[in-house]
């Protein structure tokens, strides 16, 4: 929490000029993104640079910048990725699916339609996982991969926030109740540690396995979190997403080098996982009550996304992690920095409806 503090005090005099320009900082990572990587955006099986889920993570990602803009230039970009299947193994890429085809439907409209071919796309995959990979097993949630070798917390973040919002979208109570018994399960699973951490999944005891605190487990989390606050009257759910994201700053964003991963060298999956946990604190900004917690945060991508931008290399290129020295380019750089941005500028209040 100090760390925090002190970040806003240092950020917002270094940071003041450029959170007029965060959407336009935004749009330069997307459009290098895909100027430059159009082929591996539409990698068929994982490649050596890129795999086939993270594409879904783009287009959540070019529909975010719309949902934020107004500018629709990437609308026909995040459709044609949307559509491509290839290479998706496990019920987490289908998931990461459902939910970029909730963020295209989003974008549609203010609020997808029931029949909407997007929300209708989502609700197949969820019901599909539903009915065939949730059992008894540890008590319940959903298996990783198809031999049933792996309950993990991703899985199972994006089972729960995309039931909450299948409901939302469709009003059918079948998905709220998806929602609401799948976080009961998460809670209790204990992935959650007592530092408001959530490691990586379960071991053959069905105890927490103490695996890496992946950012992006940190990420869906606060997404699922936020949409469950919305269909639930318990009370506790922002405070506990707010914990958690402020837990994750406190022990991945202490360096003068800005944020780090729980490891490093990264992998491939990996370099996406920053970009999925800061644009979910910058939606989950703005629903936080004004005070200590909501600031700190704001604070924190403000001055997180006017250090990158001083970082990049030419126009508007970045590293993949996020350091000045030892430039490594990739599409997952691009992504995450433009999230980012698009985070801050949520937490800011630009958004330009």
């Amino acid at each position: 929490m100090l760390l925090i503090a002190a970040l806003w005090c240092g950020s917002l005099s270094t940071s003041r000029s450029a959170e007029r320009s965060h959407l336009e900082h935004a749009a330069d990572a997307l459009q290098l993104l895909l100027a430059r990587y159009p082929e591996a955006l539409h990698v068929y099986r994982d490649g050596h640079d890129f795999h086939a889920w993270q594409r879904f993570v783009v287009v959540s990602s070019l529909a975010e910048y719309e949902a934020i803009s107004g500018d629709s230039r990437f609308r026909r970009r995040a459709a044609s990725l949307l559509s491509d299947r290839r290479g998706l193994d496990g019920n987490d890429d289908d998931l990461w699916g459902a939910e970029a085809a909730l963020d295209v439907a989003t974008v549609q409209r203010r609020r997808p339609a029931a029949g909407s071919p997007a929300v209708a796309d989502a609700r197949h995959i969820f019901d599909r996982i539903a009915a065939s990979y949730w059992d008894g097993i540890c008590g319940g949630g959903v298996w990783w991969d198809h031999a049933r070798t792996y309950k993990n917390a991703i899985t199972n973040e994006l089972f729960m926030d995309v039931a909450a919002r299948l409901y939302a979208a469709t009003g059918t109570s079948l998905y709220r109740a998806w929602a609401l018994k799948s976080w009961v399960w998460f809670h209790d699973s204990g992935m959650i540690n007592p530092s408001f951490s959530v490691n990586d999944g379960l071991d053959a005891r069905c105890h927490n396995n103490g695996g890496p605190a992946y950012s992006y487990n940190q990420g869906v989390i606060l997404d699922g979190l936020l949409h469950l606050a919305a269909i639930s009257p318990a009370d506790d759910l922002l405070p506990d997403a707010a914990r958690i994201g402020e837990a994750a700053i406190a022990a991945r964003g202490s360096s003068a080098d800005g944020f780090r991963e729980a490891q490093e060298p990264m992998s491939v999956d990996s370099r996406i996982f920053r970009g999925i946990f800061v644009r979910a604190l910058g939606h989950l900004v703005p629903a936080l009550p004004d005070g200590g917690e909501k600031g700190r945060l704001a604070a924190w991508l403000s001055g997180e996304s006017a250090r990158l931008w001083d970082r990049r290399h030419g126009r508007a290129l970045f590293s993949a992690d996020w350091r000045q020295a030892s430039f490594t380019p990739s599409a997952q750089a691009q992504v995450t920095a433009a999230d980012l941005f698009m985070a801050a500028a949520r937490a800011a209040g630009e958004e330009r409806p």
